[in-house]
């Protein structure tokens, strides 16, 4: 770059420099303005304010024109008319506040009826004691225990050859006794003939049979009853026979002898009363038991 060009950036950068500084007209009248506040300092004018700007979203463009506007808001709802029809649609069809009400709480419970409010007593407080409600009675309990015996196509038919036909003479009936239930133990006594007939192979295995007559004077203790077992578990409760009405229970008794099956049976007729006692291993009843019943079919009066 030459000299003299130089030479014209260095004014030019001067003036620049000095463009801030007042000039003698200026001082001049601002001395006859105010001239208390003259100075010969060069003042430099205020810098000039921004105005201020506003960030606004992405979306808007705010420089835009009018028409531009106008077609973005076509843009975005091309069909103006179909949509204010909607509306006006919607409203029509949008239920009362009370119908709202009515149709969520339905919504809510599609099958419940309307509850109604019902008004609630106030609860009532007294210093006086209340009785204790009746409490209900107890169910009566059944004395029965394990199975009852099994049905007679799982029993042994009895035979023949398994009875010996007895008569009491005393107490004037006849029986077909049970072999297995063993000897009279009375028949090497003398004068032991009444109107009992006892057979017994043990504690746990025997047999009893009696008349009872209240009109019996000679006899001795016509009118002992046969012996009751304690403690027995009843199975069956029944009536049997025809000519005589028995009443007979089957029932089970455990003690320091063993486990026993009993088998009872009475019967009454002209004031004269007939029992009988058949007692048998409870391991052994389904041969026993239909012997014991047997006898008591057998049972006949002379």
């Amino acid at each position: 770059m030459s000299r003299p060009a130089l030479l014209a950036c260095a004014l030019l950068l001067a003036a620049a420099g000095t463009a801030y500084a007042a000039t003698p007209d200026e001082l001049w009248q601002a001395y006859q303005k105010r001239p208390d506040i003259v100075s010969t300092t060069p003042v430099k004018p205020k810098p000039h304010e921004l105005p201020p700007i506003t960030v606004e979203p992405k979306e808007s463009t705010p420089d835009a024109p009018a028409n531009v506007k106008e077609q973005s808001e076509q843009a975005q709802t091309p069909n103006a008319a179909q949509q204010q029809a909607e509306t006006k649609n919607t409203q029509a069809q949008a239920p009362k506040p009370a119908q709202a009400e009515e149709q969520s709480e339905q919504a809510q419970a599609p099958n419940a009826a309307p509850a109604k409010v019902q008004p609630q007593n106030a609860p009532v407080v007294s210093s006086k004691p209340v009785a204790d409600a009746a409490k209900p009675k107890p169910k009566p309990k059944l004395n029965l225990v394990g199975k009852p015996p099994l049905p007679r196509q799982f029993m042994r038919t009895p035979q023949a050859t398994d009875f010996e036909q007895v008569t009491s003479v005393s107490g004037g009936y006849s029986i077909a006794l049970p072999r297995i239930f063993g000897a009279n133990p009375l028949s090497g006594l003398p004068q032991t003939e009444g109107a009992m007939l006892v057979r017994t192979a043990g504690n746990m295995l025997m047999c009893a049979v009696t008349m009872l007559d209240a009109s019996d004077t000679v006899s001795f203790e016509a009118q002992q009853p046969l012996p009751k077992y304690e403690n027995t578990k009843v199975y069956l409760h029944w009536q049997h026979g025809t000519a005589l009405l028995w009443s007979c229970t089957l029932s089970r008794q455990n003690d320091y002898h063993g486990d026993k099956m009993l088998l009872e049976a009475e019967a009454t007729q002209n004031g004269r009363t007939y029992q009988m006692l058949f007692v048998m291993p409870a391991t052994r009843y389904t041969d026993l038991l239909p012997q014991a019943v047997y006898a008591l079919d057998s049972f006949k009066l002379n």
